[in-house]
């Protein structure tokens, strides 16, 4: 039995194809790492979200107080109490 020799220029594709495979392998395993960054930055966000929305859904459930009224009145809406008075920096301080 005589051995074929494979021609230099299938040696060189073979190279070239694995060099590309091996790069793009590599290109991919960081954009997955950057995508598992991202949805873990996500899942936080969402956890956050959902906390947030729970203690609304509480609030909401407890009602309004008459002092979370007045206390809003005040800070919002710049009202005050009958006979109270406001005073109103105006240093620029």
């Amino acid at each position: 039995m005589s051995k074929r020799k494979v021609p230099v220029v299938v040696k060189i594709a073979m190279l070239a194809f694995l060099l590309y495979a091996a790069a793009t392998i590599i290109r991919l395993q960081s954009q997955i790492a950057d995508k598992r960054a991202e949805l873990d930055s996500l899942t936080e966000q969402v956890d956050a979200y959902e906390l947030a929305n729970e203690q609304l859904q509480q609030e909401m459930q407890d009602g309004i107080s008459e002092e979370d009224i007045s206390e809003l009145a005040r800070t919002e809406l710049s009202y005050a109490e009958p006979g109270e008075r406001v005073f109103v920096d105006t240093s620029g301080r």
